[in-house]
């Protein structure tokens, strides 16, 4: 049954499997009468959806954006015991050439999912594909970059692994915000397609997210570290700072620890990181200590503790943490 549900963080991804849909189904031959959409439309109109029939002899793809029906909101659609049971036997029935697509998008930072529990969301399990599109977090290179990747494929463009995490690294984890970096990029090198750290520095002279932190920390730049943290804060919680340093500092940890027997690629093997990343880690930790690295995750510890007894404000507790 073509019955898709798609849903998560990151819109920019759904936008991109609807259309890989449009492209598989219908090519090139996009009509007002083959493709329809509708924005949580009420439950009479949503059946009514359901129901629909092809036009001659084409199939017909329906996309309905349905995230009042299955997230917890303001404006959230309730159905009652027989309106589900009307909604499972309309799936039941959809034509094998309506290509039915329910997406659930989710604002960044609301931590909200649809509610598996509910016998719809099960039905639409048991009966179609359901994808999700979480947003990563910055430092989840190692799942940004093959996204990344295919996407350079769709603008033509090529760049060793190092200068997309640059990329990553002062644009941001989001998709959206990658793509029209790209875009930026490819204008900016025409009519040459290989992309370089300076070009990406060029355009993006300083890093807009939280990876330069763990440097101002190690190099004891703590006047520019608390900076940076105070400008985080005004945008995300601190528990994705505090989540981001303690990832960060358990894997230079990790690599600190094994440097002493294994090479770079058996590190990244064993801690889960890109060699790259290894090496770049190994060159910063020349002059660092283990123990210097071991304090400053208990740091870490501490300021979380603080922070949630109330007995520091976010920002007070990183500052003070770090500088003592």
């Amino acid at each position: 049954m073509p019955l898709t549900f798609l849903w998560g963080e990151e819109d920019f991804l759904i936008e991109k499997e609807i259309n890989s849909i449009k492209k598989k189904v219908l090519g090139d031959n996009i009509t007002e009468l083959n493709y329809k959409m509708s924005d949580n439309p009420d439950f009479s109109e949503l059946i009514f959806l359901l129901r629909s029939q092809p036009i001659m002899f084409s199939d017909t793809i329906i996309c309905v954006k349905a995230d009042r029906y299955f997230l917890d909101c303001a404006k959230k659609i309730t159905l009652d015991e027989r309106q589900i049971e009307e909604f499972i036997n309309a799936i039941d029935l959809i034509s094998d050439r309506v290509h039915f697509i329910l997406t659930c998008p989710i604002k960044r930072g609301e931590r909200k999912k649809p509610d598996s529990r509910k016998k719809i969301f099960k039905e639409i399990q048991k009966k179609g594909t359901i994808k999700e599109f979480l947003a990563y977090k910055p430092y989840e290179e190692y799942k940004i970059l093959p996204v990344l990747k295919e996407m350079m494929r769709e603008y033509n463009l090529k760049g060793n692994t190092g200068t997309l995490e640059n990329i990553i690294r002062r644009v941001g984890p989001y998709f959206r915000d990658l793509n029209t970096a790209l875009d930026k990029i490819s204008l900016y090198i025409y009519p040459d397609n290989f992309i370089t750290d300076e070009a990406v520095n060029n355009l993006y002279p300083a890093s807009q997210n939280i990876f330069s932190l763990i440097d101002l920390i190690l190099n004891k730049n703590y006047t520019h570290a608390i900076n940076e943290i105070s400008n985080m804060l005004l945008k995300s919680h601190y528990l994705e700072i505090l989540a981001f340093l303690e990832s960060g500092f358990s894997k230079l940890m990790m690599t600190k620890i094994y440097s002493k027997k294994l090479s770079s690629f058996d590190i990244a093997k064993k801690t889960g990181q890109n060699e790259y990343a290894v090496k770049m880690a190994l060159n910063k930790l020349k002059n660092i200590e283990l123990k210097e690295i071991l304090k400053l995750k208990q740091s870490l510890i501490n300021i979380e503790y603080e922070i949630k007894t109330g007995q520091k404000e976010p920002l007070l507790a990183l500052t003070e943490g770090f500088m003592k």
